[in-house]
């Protein structure tokens, strides 16, 4: 059973303003990576002055939906319409209020620290927590360019892990319950859920040879000069494609050269292979952990990791746990839909439409 919580703006007040569960309906929400708890939409039965008080007076309050002691989704409302009889309310996550502010120190030093200062600096509702953000070894100045400096902290963070580090892994960050900050290198070693294909409303993946780069160069400054990185390349996917792709990763500015080669090789690592791109992944009501327990579907999340375990024929099966396109995905954006009780998932795959798509639904 969920629940659906209001709260004071103040994120660290305990105070209820109230419990509006039966009041809600049409409920949707989810998560993402880069950011945790995403976006919330929902309809609220309302008469006329309830709906202008929510109207003049909610906006940025604190929402939580929980389900017993867990946190399914936390975040504040930013968008509020009314119509005859009912409101209509979303809220988003706390990575939001990374975008309330620019940060402009001046910096030299690796992601992490850069990320932390910027949070300690102009993110004031973020917990001070900062233990389960994980050091990474590339330098970043801010040096490099005029789009280096006065970012919102959004932007910086997506600027900053696009330069990986040097394992050459993606890097997610991710706001999550009390605000508590995350960055850590995606790692698909562990199950999270397991299900099988009855266990999906709807079931489509789809895979483009034009996600695939196996060689691979960046662009940036050096000394004043337009210069470019060393090639990199990945000849068993040239072998395995039959085919020789060759990315040129745009400007970077006045970056090292460590760095230019850094994020150079970040790209190889995740486009020598071609992964899934969404079409549809729509799970029902319940799956199973590890353990093979069962559990709302409400509880998937951006950043777990999920198994079909009836996808590929046996033949075809390794039996290691590893992120395989095959049938175990590492999960960048979770939907649930309340009154269909299905949740939406997309496994982990660069599309810049993706986004877009889940806002227009919403």
């Amino acid at each position: 059973m969920l629940d659906i919580k209001l709260y004071q703006r103040d994120p660290t007040s305990t105070a209820l303003e109230a419990d509006i569960t039966a009041l809600v309906d049409k409920l949707r929400f989810g998560s993402r990576l880069h950011g945790g708890f995403h976006i919330c939409n929902f309809r609220l039965r309302a008469d006329m002055a309830q709906a202008w008080s929510w109207i003049t007076d909610k906006l940025f309050r604190r929402i939580t939906i929980s389900d017993n002691k867990r946190v399914i989704w936390e975040g504040r409302i930013e968008d509020i319409s009314m119509t005859a009889g009912e409101v209509g309310v979303t809220a988003y996550g706390f990575y939001s209020h990374l975008s309330d502010q620019p940060y402009s120190t001046a910096y030299n030093t690796t992601a992490d620290a850069i990320i932390k200062a910027a949070l300690t600096a102009v993110c004031p509702k973020i917990n001070s927590d900062q233990s389960n953000i994980a050091a990474t070894n590339i330098t970043i100045t801010s040096a490099a360019g005029d789009d280096y400096l006065d970012l919102n902290v959004q932007e910086l963070v997506e600027k900053m892990l696009d330069f990986s580090d040097s394992t050459s892994k993606r890097w997610y960050f991710a706001i999550w319950e009390n605000r508590v900050p995350y960055l850590k290198a995606r790692s698909a070693g562990a199950i999270t859920w397991q299900v099988t294909l009855k266990d999906f409303v709807q079931f489509k993946l789809a895979y483009r040879g034009k996600d695939l780069w196996n060689n691979v160069y960046a662009i940036y400054t050096a000394a004043g000069s337009l210069t470019r990185t060393a090639e990199a390349q990945n000849t068993d996917s040239q072998t395995k494609y039959g085919y020789l792709r060759k990315k040129a990763i745009p400007q970077l500015g006045s970056v090292a050269a460590a760095a230019a080669e850094a994020q150079r090789n970040g790209w190889l690592a995740e486009y020598k292979d071609i992964w899934p791109r969404l079409t549809n992944m729509t799970l029902g009501a319940f799956v199973r952990d590890s353990n093979n327990q069962i559990y709302p579907s409400y509880w998937i999340r951006a950043g777990d990791v999920i198994r079909v375990n009836d996808l590929v024929p046996a033949s075809v099966d390794a039996g290691s746990v590893e992120r395989d396109a095959l049938r175990t995905f590492y999960i960048v954006e979770a939907e649930y839909d309340a009154d269909k009780g299905t949740c939406r998932i997309i496994p982990d795959t660069e599309n810049s439409k993706l986004s877009t798509i889940i806002a227009k639904k919403l």
